[in-house]
């Protein structure tokens, strides 16, 4: 009988023989173009829409056991689908399992037609609208605004401006409030060294492409990473999924319009709007201390898009409104759409949200079969 030394050794070599069997398998399949992780696994309905803006109302199983709803959603040169990105990996699907109701709200891809499209057009048009049509479907008052990075920004702009919308509290997840060092790319746009209208496509608007470039210009060894990564991990099918769900995400940004990318420039970019105080929405001053819901600023501690510094002013820029600090060790997109966001992050923002809720009452239960004024499914 061989030694257990020697054992162990052959079954390690086996293993490994399985798992480089496993690899050849799935590297065959991802160069294929199999779906690992079918976009959108959540069945869910259009419960409004405006042009090319819309909510959907995620499907339940059993009626919501929290109340107000929770309207997931993030800026505007990012894919909805964030929040619903694989089986497994499912914000609104974790948020339904909390015993919340949950809805996304999708701004639309833009084209030549949105091309004079402001920050009033989102915020003063179809946010409002956005935020009454979930009040609505939910028999609710109000809503947890669950926003991701530009939607966080955004939302509190909106909220300077018009701070009764029906929003009780915020979670601002790896959003940036100072915006005085956001890497080359930006800081080259404060200072006049790259001028706006020479990035804008021939329709008028900032092209997705240049900004995912400017993301990636932050951390220009990250794809070569994640290659070495996925090769060590390309024998699990889990890996494999996730890998191919945030892939997805992070190379599918979308235009941003020319009129609000003008905005941004001079009012976020240029003023430092929110440290300055000096915000403007629909040719009105919009001052921060009119913002007093709780928020929960959520900040990536290895953040490469969005740094502490950035993140963590909102504790400081909002003089009238409780602002609760969750570190956690993760990056920007890690924060929520990897495995560990499952395990740790998530658990620890839903306490945080269902803090500020209240149980349902049962003349407001429904379920996510029983929405009304469906339009469309997935």
């Amino acid at each position: 009988m061989p030694p257990e030394s020697a054992i162990g050794i052959l079954d390690g070599l086996r293993r490994e023989v399985e798992r480089g069997a496993v690899r050849t398998r799935n590297g065959l399949r991802l160069i294929s173009g199999a779906q690992f992780a079918p976009p959108h696994p959540t069945p869910s309905d259009v419960i409004w829409s405006s042009g090319k803006c819309q909510v959907r109302r995620y499907r339940r199983g059993s009626p919501a056991r929290l109340h107000p709803p929770v309207l997931c959603y993030l800026g505007l040169v990012g894919q909805p689908y964030v929040f619903d990105l694989y089986k497994d990996g499912s914000i609104v699907q974790m948020l339904m399992d909390s015993g919340f109701d949950a809805y996304v709200l999708d701004w639309g891809i833009a084209d030549e037609q949105d091309v004079e499209n402001t920050l009033e057009t989102y915020l003063q048009d179809y946010f409002p609208r956005a935020l009454d049509a979930v009040c609505v479907e939910s028999g609710c008052g109000d809503v947890t605004a669950f926003a991701y990075c530009m939607g966080a920004v955004m939302t509190v702009h909106a909220l300077a401006a018009k701070p009764e919308l029906p929003v009780r509290s915020v979670v601002s997840l790896a959003a940036p409030f100072d915006w005085s060092d956001l890497g080359a790319y930006v800081n080259a746009v404060r200072e006049g060294k790259v001028d706006l209208e020479e990035l804008l496509d021939a329709s008028g608007n900032l092209p997705g492409a240049l900004v995912r470039e400017s993301f990636k210009r932050r951390k220009p060894t990250a794809d070569i990473v994640n290659y070495a990564n996925l090769w060590q991990h390309l024998w699990d099918d889990q890996y494999v999924e996730g890998y191919q769900a945030i892939g997805r995400f992070l190379h599918d940004h979308i235009p941003l319009p020319g009129a609000t990318a003008r905005q941004v420039v001079q009012q976020w970019i240029k003023d430092n709007g929110f440290v300055t105080d000096t915000l403007r929405l629909g040719g009105r001053p919009a001052s921060l201390a009119n913002v007093r819901i709780p928020m929960l600023a959520v900040i990536a501690e290895h953040d490469d898009i969005a740094p502490v510094a950035a993140t963590i002013a909102l504790a400081d820029v909002l003089p009238n409104s409780t602002v609760d600090v969750l570190r956690v060790n993760s990056g920007h997109v890690s924060l929520f759409a990897g495995r560990k966001a499952v395990k740790d992050v998530m658990p620890e923002v839903f306490s945080w949200i269902e803090g500020r809720s209240e149980e349902a009452h049962e003349s407001t239960r429904t379920g996510g079969h029983e929405s009304r004024n469906k339009k469309t499914r997935r």
